[in-house]
């Protein structure tokens, strides 16, 4: 039983206790609260008077005038009072009081009143100017000519108040009413020129009017300044956190500034340290074509020279991928008409001796007519088709290879199939990330750094409208297929002297000054020159060659250099030097042989012609290199010597 009474007991009180919270939640809806901090509260302050100020100074000035223009008026109606009387001077007076009362403010509203206690100051003493000027016209009028002339201007102004001048509630509460107090004084007492019948009737009939104006002008003014409240508190949320985020981006800009420079200082001493790799790789090889000329038919010594040129052709290879991918970073596209017949061909006669040394198949798909060409830069795109084909090769040990191409549209793909070893579903998202290699744990240098697959994705990117899809089953092959878009033009014909030895003939009694800081590549690079038939002059710094140009002979017909010398001027000044000093016989030549990881843009500055060729090439294909580029020059026939 006390269980049960205890219950209904608690079902009895829980409504009651929910319904005055639910009331009080109501009331709080109509009350304004201040910021708990007063350096919060001085701030919203600020923020008030800030925000309301061209408001303000809108209203007052606006009101003011039309003051102005009805005192005018009126003063054509002076006639409706008694001649006799002196209300009509009084009248005049106060219409001039009140404007002066009201401009006044006007005239010092200044940035100060971007104080809220002196804007305050000044709409309160414009808003008693209005009011008690007005009030004193209602006793002025005669019977019901004041209410209908003198009231409307109360009630509007009251209006006017609330709505345009945007006081806070508690400036409202305590200005208007005082204004409202003032009102019913003088509905009390007897107006100067009414009866005691008409003060009676106006007070029933204007009594309640104005208080409950000011009621309700409280109420409107009650949400209006919690929601500015709100406002102004998401505003300064939205600051802080504004300011937040910029300190934090600031802080991730100085990181990424700071890891710019440790990226640059990377990449300096990556090219510093491959620079100086490729030097001594660069004169193994220069040595190695030496000795070979020079050993012909000795075929033991030429077995150890083989093998010692397979390893350092595979490093240099190695490295050459490096440089390929670095390169890419900055290279800039040269779309044009492609002859993708040739392309096929090129690539193909490369790699026929690497996949006939693995005892693999290796051919084209037979078409009966050319495919057509593309719209593509010729050797990114011959290079993406290279490291497919050189990737399908290394990975296939049984069955075969096979290049073929399909038109689709608009579009060419061009497939490399290879019945190696395929891709295990887990490695399919990561054969194209940099240094990544499948089935190859003990890092054969034969098989290169990974790199392969990442240029050609690279590659892919860097050209428009291209793209590559790849298919694959583990254990039976892979197929890559590259899209290009079909040129409408027809590609300009190509020359056939790009293979390697077909014009090095023309090196044959030219002369070459040549210059390297290491005595070993300086070397190679003079035997490699002189089997060419050249005349060559070396020298390992610009002071070396101080003597040569003293001897002031014959202009050379190339300048070979490095671009890195270790001491005093770089290639590029040394170059620069000599053509300064063989003028009269034109621009000359230049051939920068580097080892470095820079591009022809680096060479942006320095005047053509010049060529840049790689330590990392082959003897041969930099002897054909700078052949074809001494070929490409002016013809001549006879030798740059200064007239006497």
């Amino acid at each position: 039983m006390v269980r049960r009474y205890s219950l209904s007991t608690s079902r009895t009180i829980r409504p009651r206790r929910l319904s005055c919270s639910s009331s009080l939640m109501r009331l709080s809806g109509f009350v304004v609260r201040r910021f708990r901090s007063a350096a919060e509260e001085h701030a919203f302050r600020m923020d008030y008077a800030r925000r309301f100020f061209g408001q303000r100074r809108l209203a007052i000035t606006i009101f003011t005038a039309l003051w102005v223009v009805f005192s005018i008026h009126d003063f054509g109606r002076l006639d409706v009072l008694d001649p006799s009387h002196l209300h009509h001077k009084e009248l005049i007076l106060l219409r001039i009081a009140g404007t002066i009362g009201m401009t006044v403010p006007v005239l010092l509203w200044s940035p100060r009143a971007l104080d809220e206690r002196w804007a305050v100051g000044l709409l309160s003493v414009w808003t008693i100017g209005c009011w008690f000027a007005v009030l004193r016209m209602v006793q002025i009028y005669p019977g019901d000519l004041a209410w209908r002339e003198a009231y409307p201007i109360l009630t509007f102004a009251l209006f006017m108040i609330f709505m345009a001048f945007r006081l806070r509630v508690i400036t409202a509460a305590w200005l208007i009413g005082l204004c409202v107090v003032s009102y019913l004084v003088m509905l009390y007492l007897k107006p100067s020129g009414q009866s005691v019948d008409v003060r009676v009737e106006s007070v029933i009939a204007h009594a309640t009017m104005v208080p409950m104006m000011y009621i309700v002008g409280l109420l409107v003014s009650i949400p209006l300044e919690r929601a500015v409240r709100r406002e102004f508190v998401y505003r300064r949320t939205l600051r802080a956190a504004k300011a937040r985020v910029e300190a934090a981006s600031r802080v991730v800009n100085e990181q990424n500034l700071r890891m710019q420079d440790l990226v640059r200082e990377k990449e300096r001493f990556f090219s510093s340290a491959y620079h100086d790799i490729q030097q001594p790789l660069a004169a193994i090889n220069l040595f190695i074509r030496s000795a070979r000329i020079k050993l012909e038919g000795e075929h033991a010594a030429s077995h150890d020279l083989d093998v010692i040129e397979e390893t350092a052709r595979d490093i240099l290879d190695m490295f050459k991928d490096i440089q390929d991918y670095s390169e890419l970073g900055s290279y800039v596209p040269h779309v044009a008409p492609v002859d993708m017949q040739t392309v096929l061909t090129e690539v193909f006669e490369q790699y026929l001796e690497p996949a006939r040394s693995r005892g693999i198949e290796y051919r084209t798909s037979v078409r009966r007519r050319r495919p057509p060409p593309i719209e593509s830069d010729r050797s990114l795109f011959k290079r993406a088709l290279s490291n497919l084909i050189s990737n399908a090769i290394k990975n296939t040990s049984a069955g075969g290879v096979v290049v073929g191409w399909v038109e689709i549209g608009e579009r060419l793909r061009i497939d490399v199939w290879d019945t190696g070893v395929g891709i295990p579903a887990v490695h399919r998202d990561a054969i194209f990330a940099e240094y990544y290699q499948i089935n190859n744990p003990g890092r054969d240098r034969s098989k290169g750094l990974g790199l392969g697959l990442s240029i050609v994705h690279r590659v892919v990117r860097i050209l428009p409208k291209h793209s590559m899809r790849f298919w694959s089953v583990e254990g039976r092959g892979s197929r890559f297929s590259l899209y290009a878009p079909i040129s409408k033009m027809t590609p300009v014909a190509e020359t056939d002297d790009r293979k390697d030895g077909a014009c090095t003939s023309v090196l044959k009694d030219k002369y070459i000054l040549l210059c390297d800081d290491e005595p070993t590549v300086l070397e190679g690079l003079r035997r490699l020159f002189h089997s060419a038939g050249a005349l060559v002059d070396t020298a390992g710094s610009m002071a070396e060659f101080e003597a040569i140009l003293a001897d002031d002979g014959r202009a050379p017909d190339i300048i070979v250099t490095d671009i890195r010398l270790r001491d005093g001027p770089t290639g590029i000044e040394v170059a620069e030097r000599i053509r300064q000093h063989f003028a009269w016989a034109g621009v000359l030549p230049v051939a920068f042989i580097t080892g470095e990881l820079v591009s022809a843009h680096t060479l942006r500055d320095f005047a053509e012609p010049f060529v840049l060729l790689r330590k990392s090439s082959a003897p041969e294909s930099t002897l054909a290199e700078v052949s074809r580029f001494v070929a490409a020059q002016r013809p001549t026939g006879f030798d740059h010597v200064r007239d006497p």
